[in-house]
């Protein structure tokens, strides 16, 4: 089977191309820039590439024409780094995922649309995320369209940056390794449901090729543990004395959320992909490798704390892209 990974060379795309190759499934990545060395480096030899951009209705027509079927995994990345300049993410998250939307209802191609679990949370991200899987049921609802949504919770695992956007794990591990301050916002008591980053691509893999499934929104998470539990582990298998440095919570999130899967998105899985807590990777185990991946990976995630909120300068599009 052919299918299109939109955001294909980002963390979590990456990911899903390798496993679909292992499924012997036949891959096209989707992506706005070609970079030979990334293929060479991940071993996708037998990978092909489509040149586009979501914000162009064309490429993506083209793309989802010759697919069999297709994952929207493009996207601006951001929660309080959009807050000043929230136009990239609405052009990229719901006019691109619209153009998707369209090529595959008019082509008649079954597909997937990733989801946030803090999809209530007032910022950039968060709002266009949820907006454009808002629209994938209304496609599905009244334009006939086979979508089926997939709300991931906090993915981690090897190959997540640290920055621009400042995702936990890497943000905790990297310090961590270096024995420095690692920062928390809030109080830290804040629940988290990491995943790793194989398990949700294997829950996005068992939706994306059922033959049928209800018009409901799945679930990838794992359970929930509070962010200075999540220190404490990542601490312990850095063998870390790092300090925790307490700030203010930044813009567009909240101290005291709860992001975890339900008991409903527990029993969505068992009942309809036949999958349950004994197909995830042993969590302890996860932290350590991902830990240890960082680790032989250290000098190419160069560490400073100063950021573009810090200098009130913009990320660019490009670095805020999956």
């Amino acid at each position: 089977m052919k299918i299109l990974v939109t955001g294909g060379r980002g963390f979590l795309g990456s990911h899903f191309v390798d496993h679909c190759l292992k499924s012997r499934q036949h891959v096209t990545v989707f992506d706005r820039s070609w970079d030979s060395a990334s293929w060479v480096e991940l071993g996708w030899e037998d990978v092909d590439f489509f040149l586009g951009d979501l914000k162009d209705r064309e490429s993506v027509f083209e793309a989802i024409r010759n697919c069999d079927r297709w994952i929207n995994l493009g996207g601006i990345l951001g929660t309080s780094e959009l807050i000043s300049n929230p136009m990239p993410a609405v052009e990229v998250n719901i006019v691109g995922a619209l153009n998707v939307f369209d090529a595959a209802a008019t082509n008649k191609k079954t597909g997937l649309q990733i989801e946030v679990g803090n999809y209530w949370m007032n910022n950039p991200y968060s709002i266009t995320k949820n907006t454009a899987a808002r629209f994938a049921e209304m496609y599905r609802a009244y334009r006939g369209l086979d979508v089926r949504i997939v709300r991931a919770m906090n993915v981690f695992g090897p190959r997540q940056k640290h920055r621009p956007v400042r995702k936990i794990f890497p943000n905790v591990a990297i310090p961590a390794l270096h024995n420095l301050g690692i920062t928390i916002y809030g109080n830290g008591e804040q629940v988290m449901d990491m995943i790793h980053v194989s398990d949700v691509c294997e829950i996005l893999y068992r939706v994306l090729m059922a033959d049928e499934l209800p018009p409901i929104t799945f679930e990838a998470g794992a359970g929930g543990l509070t962010v200075n539990m999540l220190v404490d582990v990542i601490k312990r298998h850095a063998n870390s004395d790092s300090v925790v440095v307490r700030k203010t919570m930044r813009a567009g999130e909240e101290e005291q959320a709860v992001v975890k899967i339900s008991k409903e998105g527990w029993d969505n899985l068992a009942k309809y992909l036949a999958y349950d807590h004994c197909d995830q990777v042993d969590f302890d185990t996860a932290i350590k490798e991902t830990v240890h991946w960082y680790r032989m990976h250290l000098s190419e995630f160069p560490w400073d704390e100063t950021t573009h909120a810090d200098t009130g300068e913009r990320p660019t599009e490009a670095e805020l892209r999956d």
